[in-house]
């Protein structure tokens, strides 16, 4: 049976950030990827300047293409674009993305099996680990679950079952050069015309990335807007291919992070953005967390992880708090909030400003002054109405509340 310090679940950019930081820092670490690398991930394949910031290592070698302006339409209406002079997001694939990050966690001394996935955890309260995976039994003081919404950690910590779900379906269309060129340094939002989501526009290397997302109770209307979305921006929807959808898993608070000597990151934590439907900002920045609360337990500083759930509720909750009140206030009417970004160069600006990672959701929102009470209650509205209308597709009465009424 092998030993380590660490065993990390997953090689994607969560996983691949715990183990080069943990590995630069002296810790012997076992980086178990189930597919071999490189390989694609369902994923949009954009790296915002706020994500990016959180790397370990520069990311801009696979980049493919730098983005400094969006093309805005409402429920796929007419549209507008809007232009920043600085770049908003990177866009790559997550093939080489992924396989960039492990190779860089290899370097820097953690030992990569690729093709290996984990079958089972074993654990004697907050001792050492036992991690049975398909080419053998590894034992660790620390795993860290970093395989994904539907990976073995999230489901052994009993996470999973708590997670609130989006759903995404998305594609590729290879289209004309002059297509391209237009899309060249530019990203495509549809907003305001699916249940909690939007509809994208990527441009990457040689063909567009194109995908539609909602609540997962609206899952069987995917189909039908991708291809509404694909003929609106005048792409053909009848080429599209490497079709696939996925879950998006959205942390409520509470969720457990941590039992024992095994912590979650990145999606397996549920961590991602709710406004944005965006996971690798919070994949990098739950990494470090994690990196730092097992380094110190390591070094026998903490007697448990605990410190990574406490680092997680000071700096990450917040953050998706507040972003979850403007998902749900900006869909409970979403045509003022897209005639703003239309009309007003302030609202661009913070927009870009958050994007950029130059300001966060709790700077945002300390920004709208005194709309920020009408931002909770919209979204707690919108919360309301989308409750009531999950128990309508269920067949349930919801419970009886004076907002539903109103709804």
């Amino acid at each position: 049976m092998g030993s380590y310090d660490v065993v990390v679940l997953g090689a994607g950019p969560s996983g691949s950030t715990c183990a080069l930081l943990l590995a630069r820092a002296g810790a012997r670490v076992l980086l178990l990827e189930r597919a071999r690398l490189p390989r694609d991930k369902p994923c949009g394949g954009g790296v915002t300047l706020r994500a990016s910031a959180w790397a370990p290592v520069d990311v801009t070698p696979v980049v493919e293409r730098t983005v400094y302006g969006a093309r805005f339409s409402l429920a796929l209406g007419p549209h507008f674009d809007r232009w920043h002079p600085l770049p908003l997001t990177y866009m790559t694939q997550r093939s080489r993305l992924d396989a960039h990050l492990a190779r860089a966690a290899a370097d820097a001394g953690a030992e990569l099996h690729d093709g290996e996935f984990a079958r089972d955890i074993e654990t004697d309260g907050d001792g050492p680990a036992t991690v049975r995976a398909s080419g053998a039994a590894y034992r660790a003081l620390a795993v860290i679950g970093a395989d994904g919404a539907n990976g073995l950690a999230s489901r052994w910590l009993g996470a999973r079952e708590t997670y609130e779900e989006a759903v995404a379906l998305e594609g590729n269309v290879t289209v004309p050069a002059a297509i391209m060129d237009e899309w060249r340094e530019l990203v495509g939002l549809d907003l305001g015309g699916l249940a909690g989501g939007y509809g994208w526009v990527f441009p990457k290397g040689d063909h567009l990335n194109v995908g539609v997302g909602a609540w997962k109770y609206a899952a069987g209307t995917l189909r039908g807007k991708l291809e509404d979305l694909c003929r609106r921006y005048g792409l053909p929807a009848g080429g599209l291919w490497g079709l696939r959808g996925y879950h998006l898993p959205l942390r409520r608070p509470g969720s457990p992070l941590v039992r024992g000597p095994v912590l979650l990151v990145g999606d397996a934590a549920g961590l991602v953005d709710p406004l944005s439907g965006e996971g690798i900002h919070m994949a990098f920045y739950s990494a470090r967390l994690a990196a730092e609360a097992v380094l110190t337990y390591l070094a026998g500083r903490s007697p448990d992880l605990s410190a990574y759930e406490r680092a997680v509720a000071r700096h990450i909750a917040p953050e998706l708090e507040l972003s979850r009140h403007l998902h749900e206030a900006f869909h409970f009417a979403p045509p003022p909030y897209v005639a703003l970004l239309s009309r007003s160069e302030h609202f661009w600006r913070l927009f870009c400003h958050l994007i950029r990672g130059e300001v966060g959701y709790q700077g945002l929102v300390q920004m709208l002054g005194p709309l920020r009470p009408l931002v909770r209650f919209f979204g707690l509205l919108a919360r309301r109405r989308r409750e009531v209308r999950v128990a309508s597709a269920l067949g349930r009465r919801p419970a009886a509340s004076p907002i539903a009424e109103r709804l």
